[in-house]
């Protein structure tokens, strides 16, 4: 008896990037984690969490997920998903019996075991257990703590705990051949890859890896966007996002992991890279060194350390054209510090010159159109 599992969460889709679509590469990313799942002959698709970007994800959103979860239900026959602190829980679930009928279990808010919180499947002759724990937020803990023991002011305690006493309602009564634990949460000892949501990387969120059982085949996370290995009682492992997010992303190499599991046994985890996807990076120089770059197809954030002037963003992009999204100015050090110069006695022009000085901005256009404005201003008044 064995199982073998594709672990992935944090699709994310609707994210843009600086206003830019990335449903094309959204769809080609999917598409080939379904197609991973089929190399790799996997019996069960975990998503932990995060699907889209917002709350209300656009139609165009919509179709792109359930086409992936519907692909991935024909991979490996079961999928098993629950929902991120992106998603909105009460959309998924209202989608719940339906996803059901085509064998794609949504947990979109904390359930009872004997409601959906435990989903119990067999797998090649082996009972697996898949306990749920969708993301929970700080006020609704209190509401999830009493759905599961009916008694909330008994459990008066810290986030943490709280979660801790959710996962053992779960799983206590967990007799399979192997038990996945499935979660979108802040663990401690994580690492944030770049482009979560502050808020909810707070210490306030922040779990130990003990709450989990040691009794636990595979710990499946979501919410951290680096995929990585957290020590515990168990294998604890978060996949990662698809596609890098944010240009503060640092897990360059995006991955699914497959995890074999054996009753008895520990679990044995490998990640596939993969290839879809635009890499976001960051280049750095003048106007001559940026010319001189060599680029594929990439995201660009651009930083060009040149003395500030009007169009020194659009020259920037007629460089790069669409694949440059940010342009940041690093100019020469600039007088703002120094001591404000008298203006007793001085024109309005070199005022204005001082003006730009401090900005480190140096472009004659600016200068001859304040020129032309002052004398018209001037001419006005006499």
């Amino acid at each position: 008896m064995s199982l073998r599992l594709l672990h992935t969460s944090d699709w994310h889709i609707g994210k843009t990037i600086r206003g830019q679509s990335r449903a094309d590469e959204h769809r080609a990313v999917l598409s080939e984690v379904g197609q991973i799942a089929r190399e790799q002959e996997v019996d069960l698709v975990l998503v932990a969490g995060d699907i889209f970007e917002t709350a209300a994800p656009s139609p165009e959103s919509e179709q792109i997920a359930w086409d992936a979860l519907l692909d991935l239900v024909d991979a490996a026959g079961r999928v098993v998903v629950i929902a991120g602190n992106h998603d909105n829980p009460r959309r998924l679930d209202a989608l719940r019996e339906l996803m059901l009928r085509g064998d794609i279990h949504v947990v979109a808010e904390p359930r009872r075991p004997d409601e959906g919180g435990l989903v119990e499947l067999e797998v090649n002759g082996m009972k697996v257990d898949v306990v749920a724990l969708p993301f929970v937020s700080r006020r609704g803990i209190v509401r999830a703590d009493e759905l599961m023991s009916g008694a909330a002011f008994e459990h008066a305690g810290s986030y943490a705990d709280r979660v801790r006493s959710l996962i053992s309602v779960l799983s206590q009564n967990s007799k399979a051949d192997a038990q996945i634990l499935m979660a979108h949460a802040l663990v401690m000892g994580g690492g944030a890859g770049g482009g979560e949501r502050p808020a909810h990387l707070a210490d306030e969120y922040a779990v130990p890896a003990q709450a989990f059982p040691m009794t636990a085949s595979y710990v499946a996370l979501g919410h951290l966007h680096m995929a990585q290995k957290i020590p515990g009682p168990s294998p604890i492992h978060y996949s990662g996002s698809l596609l890098q997010l944010d240009f503060g992303d640092t897990d360059s190499a995006k991955s699914v992991s497959i995890v074999d599991i054996e009753p008895d046994a520990p679990a044995v985890v490998r990640r596939v890279n993969l290839a879809a996807g635009r890499r976001l990076r960051t280049i750095v120089g003048t106007l001559d060194e940026l010319r001189s770059t060599v680029v594929g197809d990439e995201w660009l954030r651009v930083t060009v350390k040149e003395a500030r002037r009007v169009d020194l963003a659009e020259q920037v992009r007629t460089i790069f054209g669409d694949r440059c999204v940010d342009v940041l100015v690093e100019g020469p050090e600039t007088t703002a510090n120094r001591a404000q110069a008298v203006r007793s006695g001085r024109s309005p022009s070199e005022l204005y010159d001082d003006y730009l000085a401090d900005l480190g901005i140096e472009d004659p256009r600016l200068v001859a159109l304040f020129a032309e404005l002052h004398a018209h201003v001037v001419g006005d008044t006499t």
